[in-house]
């Protein structure tokens, strides 16, 4: 997955916070298959989780935990898209306007979710 390769280390080393929140370091190196030491590294910034662990936490993190991880990978990629846009502010793409569709449509989606709930 592109979103989960192009994370940089300060996500990756959230995205394990996040997963050691509500389990011991032993824990999560049970689910993730790794030792201990392994998520020691993680934790204090020593070491970096791959994208296969990345993945791998995906599988295991629970609703909440998924939530939060996908606000963190979103962030990274609005960041980098505001970072392009700024440093090109004249660039014209069809995937920008793409993205623009993408943007209203879900957009309409939230509008549409806050009337029905209101009915």
């Amino acid at each position: 997955m592109k979103a989960i390769h192009n994370l940089g280390k300060e996500a990756r080393h959230d995205i394990i916070e996040i997963m050691l929140e509500n389990r011991s370091r032993k824990a999560l190196a049970d689910e993730l298959g790794l030792t201990p030491t392994a998520v020691i590294k993680f934790s204090r910034g020593m070491t970096h989780p791959s994208d296969d662990t990345i993945l791998k936490i995906m599988e295991i993190a629970n609703g909440k935990e998924r939530q939060k991880i996908l606000k963190i990978m979103l962030n990274e990629l609005v960041s980098s898209l505001i970072e392009i846009i700024n440093e090109y502010p004249d660039i014209k793409d069809e995937k920008l306007d793409e993205l623009r569709k993408i943007l209203d449509e879900l957009e309409n989606r939230e509008v549409m979710k806050s009337i029905t709930s209101i009915m």
